[in-house]
């Protein structure tokens, strides 16, 4: 296990907002495990579900008891709310008690308490201090609040640590099945017990006789977990779960079923209706020009039904590199650049072809943050970009000068808590369905839907009720060409933004190229 002192630890994580409510959470958490003292406490653990990785933090010897042990909280909330307070740490006391105390002394402190007054853990921690000092001890009703305060955050890489488990698990433990655990296994059928949390990647691979899968419970599920098991008749789910898996396997959405094994054997897949894409409308030729396709086609991929209507086979044509040139012919608004890039940044960073709505919004902000903001930028009357983030500060605690990784970092961990769902969901009202105009009329949303789930479409994604699926064979060509179409992105923004900005605005934002993007 990974082992830090207390200052590198808050030196290395201060821009990560999350990190350091982890270690804000932990701290409070051992406070109440000690009965509200820190004496003796020199560790702090932080399980690798939280941040990818378990930490050890030493601590001083200088919270030992409860003043001293609130004095490390005050300090750390101090700093989470500003972080300019880090260059009054001394040593690893942080902040305040730079060596044992006997008196109360926190009145040398009031000014930087008082300026910070608005933040209700500050108020918090500071009348307890109050509440010692007089009594020398706790008082009951300070115990309940406090205990209440404690609110555990939503673990951020729990699929990854549960991906590095897997990696290291040979066939199945009591909750992981293991990467590949049943590839080529000669296997019937297969109960995943209630007590497993995660199947791992290709899990159940190539298993020509597998017939049935059954989940008791609800997992996590690596990189197609299930694949190429051609017998597979049945996936059977507890009732209360079949959207969670009906999202989760997506590619065997029609297998999905909360009946037992010898139910509904004889179902037929081969209902759904064909349709034809309408013709496309002549446009302006944006001369901006992308890589083109040197590839083979890939063997065709079927997507997931996202209706019950019938559809029959049909053949699906190779895919075209230009319809992402037509894509940017229509531009009344920058959401289709930042859409762009964040579905195949996502993608790239993960593995993965399936990409919520949700990651999507936060990627867009993350992305288009400096650019409003650092860059000024103007989006054009239309655009609504900076309104949402201007309605975003005033929700939270991020600022106008935060960068992509914090502003991510902030979003993935308050997203919902903090109404910040609600003030970005318009990004996600219109652009998903838009965005594929080059290959599908836009009629409604509905229809849209249905169409990019068919068999025969060639179109970059397929949407779902709140997230895409790329298609295979344009990922592969992205995936060859990652750089190429993250430049073409950005210069086909910079053709954009040109109406609003002069040359030499945007000058730095081409040299700077995408935040968050990595060059591969």
């Amino acid at each position: 296990m990974k082992e830090t002192s207390l200052i590198t630890y808050v030196k290395k994580y201060i821009e990560d907002v999350y990190a350091m409510n982890v270690f804000y959470y932990s701290v409070k958490k051992a406070f109440v495990d000690k009965d509200f003292s820190l004496y003796n406490y020199s560790y702090f653990f932080i399980d690798g579900r939280f941040l990818g990785e378990s930490l050890k933090i030493r601590t001083s010897e200088n919270y030992r008891t409860p003043v001293h042990s609130l004095a490390l909280l005050l300090s750390l909330r101090l700093i989470i709310v500003n972080h300019k307070y880090i260059k009054l740490c001394d040593d690893d006391s942080l902040i305040f008690i730079s060596k044992p105390i006997d008196s109360f002394q926190w009145i040398n402190y009031m000014s930087l308490i008082m300026d910070n007054w608005d933040d209700d853990e500050v108020k918090m921690l500071f009348y307890m201090m109050e509440n010692y000092y007089y009594d020398n001890k706790f008082s009951d009703d300070i115990k309940t609040a406090f205990k209440k305060s404690i609110i555990t955050p939503e673990y951020r890489n729990e699929r990854s640590y549960y991906g590095y488990l897997a990696k290291n698990t040979k066939g199945v433990s009591d909750s992981i099945i293991g990467n590949n655990a049943f590839l080529k296994a000669k296997i019937k059928s297969y109960t995943v017990p209630k007590d497993v949390v995660y199947v791992g990647n290709t899990a159940f691979a190539y298993c020509d006789e597998l017939e049935s899968l059954k989940f008791e419970g609800k997992v996590m599920f690596g990189v197609f977990p299930i694949i190429e098991c051609n017998s597979l008749k049945h996936i059977v789910v507890p009732s209360e779960l079949l959207s969670y898996y009906a999202e989760a396997l997506p590619f065997y959405k029609d297998l999905i079923t909360d009946k037992s094994e010898n139910e509904g054997e004889d179902r037929d897949d081969s209902n759904k209706e064909p349709y034809k894409t309408s013709d496309e409308q002549e446009t302006k030729q944006v001369h901006v020009v992308i890589p083109s396709s040197a590839h083979s086609p890939a063997a065709d991929v079927s997507q997931p039904s996202c209706s019950t209507s019938v559809v029959q086979e049909e053949v699906r044509n190779p895919i075209d590199v230009k319809m992402l040139q037509k894509v940017f012919e229509k531009k009344s608004s920058s959401y289709k650049y930042f859409w762009l890039m964040a579905i195949i940044s996502l993608a790239k960073e993960n593995k993965h072809f399936s990409i919520a709505f949700n990651d999507i919004t936060i990627r867009m902000a993350a992305l288009a943050w400096p650019i409003v903001f650092e860059n000024d930028i103007d989006l054009g009357s239309g655009d609504m970009m900076r309104k949402y983030f201007e309605e975003v500060i005033k929700k939270t605690k991020l600022i106008k000068g935060a960068s992509s990784k914090v502003v991510e970092c902030y979003l993935m961990q308050h997203y919902s808590s903090q109404g910040v769902d609600k003030v970005l969901a318009p990004l996600m009202k219109n652009v998903p369905y838009r965005f594929l105009s080059p290959w599908i009329q836009y009629t409604t949303d509905a229809e849209v839907i249905e169409k990019s789930c068919a068999k025969s479409f060639n179109g970059l994604y397929a949407i779902h009720s709140n997230y895409i699926v790329l298609d295979e064979e344009w990922w592969e060509y992205i995936d060859a060409h990652y750089q190429e179409v993250c430049d073409f992105a950005l210069r086909s923004f910079i053709e954009y933004a040109k109406k609003y900005n002069s040359d030499m605005k945007l000058i730095k934002l081409m040299a700077n190229g995408w935040s968050l993007i990595k060059k591969q």
